[in-house]
């Protein structure tokens, strides 16, 4: 899952907010390049668990897999290149659900109070200046709020292009970007169909 995703999921526990924030921060430390070395506060560090639970778990849903593989397939009948191709059936299912999932008003309210979490002294960071990186990330995350846009498929389509432009190998070319566009509108309905067996799933095994 994506973050917007995991601040979901936390909030079905009525998490506190170094829960939703826990629940978050893999996906911020990879997005910030600022690696945790240790969560000093018990809620984000049980938030952590959370995330990597409920990874573990969306990964090898049945639903989540099989859509995974049609917007793969989507993709190549539009001739996008392998890597491009690879990384956005998974990435952009996750964005897709985000989409879905900001409008839903208890995930809102989560996701900015895991936002406005005060984690400075509760996180010991592995490299110098990754403190700097994650408060710069958290920041903007802060200012920009609720990712709405992720309900638009253009939108994830330029999401796409900028985190994969610096991956060699997963770096979609001009034609990559209008193959990914296309296939992205045209699988956003099913996506949608879908939405409601992916949280029951998920909901059956983290919901207390």
């Amino acid at each position: 899952m994506n973050f917007f995703g995991h601040a979901a999921v936390a909030s079905w526990q009525a998490a506190a907010p170094g829960v939703v924030l826990g629940a978050m921060l893999p996906d911020f430390s990879t997005m910030s390049g600022a690696r945790v070395a240790q969560a000093n506060d018990p809620d984000i560090a049980v938030g952590i668990d959370l995330h990597h639970a409920t990874d573990a778990a969306f990964h090898t849903l049945p639903v989540v897999t099989g859509l995974m593989r049609e917007l793969d397939a989507a993709l190549l009948a539009r001739n996008c290149a392998r890597g491009p191709r690879r990384a956005v059936a998974h990435i952009g299912v996750e964005l897709l659900l985000d989409g879905v999932l900001v409008d839903e008003p208890a995930y809102r309210e989560a996701y900015t109070r895991g936002l406005a979490h005060d984690a400075s002294p509760a996180i010991a960071w592995r490299d110098p200046g990754d403190d700097a990186r994650f408060a710069k990330l958290l920041e903007r995350l802060r200012a920009y709020g609720v990712p709405d846009d992720l309900r638009k498929p253009e939108a994830i389509t330029h999401r796409l292009a900028r985190v994969l432009a610096h991956r060699p190998l997963l770096a979609p070319s001009a034609d990559d970007l209008r193959a990914i566009g296309a296939a992205l509108v045209e699988f956003k309905p099913r996506l949608i169909v879908a939405v409601d067996t992916v949280i029951r799933a998920l909901r059956a095994r983290f919901t207390p």
